[in-house]
């Protein structure tokens, strides 16, 4: 919060909580302590602004998919998914979301070593296939941090049934249980075609200086 009106008040506080009459303060102290209030201020009314335009976009867009799946008889399965709303002449459009953040827990050390494992006793069977090998090197290959694709180790659960093997199950058990949902973000995002067609993002916080 600002100060009262710089000509109502007698003093400002400093960093300890002391009261220091105006007389003992720099003058430009003073002018940077309003310069900096009022932008706070500002900034803290833009950001509750940008809140609450989301929090509309979100119960406006939501309304509107309830009525649709209402209109054709259809149940809206779960509380996520994601939406795109386009304009009538498809120049404009809007995207609303939840992306889920997501994690690796331990078991994903146990599910590499079963897929390996089954993957070599394949190749023994089948004989040396450098695409398939390669293919699971790449699934856990890891970045300079050490941390592992998560695009490349999620798309490793679209071939659930590509094996019977008791192995290969408990592999894709391991690869269930060590997914860990760290966190859930919301998003909406706002689009217009440019003169060549081309979609370009209309951004809600401003771009670099």
């Amino acid at each position: 919060m600002t100060d009262v009106n710089s000509s109502e008040r007698t003093f400002l506080v400093n960093p300890r909580g002391y009261e220091v009459p105006l007389n003992k303060v720099a003058t430009y102290d003073i002018e940077k302590h309003d310069l900096v209030n009022s932008l706070v201020d500002e900034a803290r009314a833009l950001s509750e602004l940008h809140d609450e335009f989301k929090r509309k976009v979100f119960k406006n867009v939501n309304t509107f998919m309830a009525e649709l799946f209402a209109n054709y008889n259809v149940e809206i399965g779960g509380t996520k998914g994601n939406v795109t709303l386009t304009n009538y002449d498809s120049k404009r459009k809007v995207e609303v979301g939840v992306a889920d953040q997501i994690t690796f827990g331990p078991e994903i050390n146990v599910a590499k070593e079963l897929i390996d494992k089954v993957i070599n006793e394949k190749l023994e069977t089948l004989g040396e296939d450098k695409l398939l090998r390669q293919i699971v090197q790449d699934a856990f290959s890891t970045n300079s941090d050490g941390n592992y694709n998560k695009a490349r180790i999620m798309a490793l659960r679209k071939y659930r049934l590509a094996s019977d093997s008791e192995d290969w199950a408990k592999a894709m058990q391991a690869l269930d249980d060590a997914i860990i949902l760290s966190s859930t973000k919301t998003y909406v995002r706002f689009y217009e075609r440019n003169a060549q067609g081309a979609w370009v993002h209309i951004p809600l916080v401003s771009k670099s200086l």
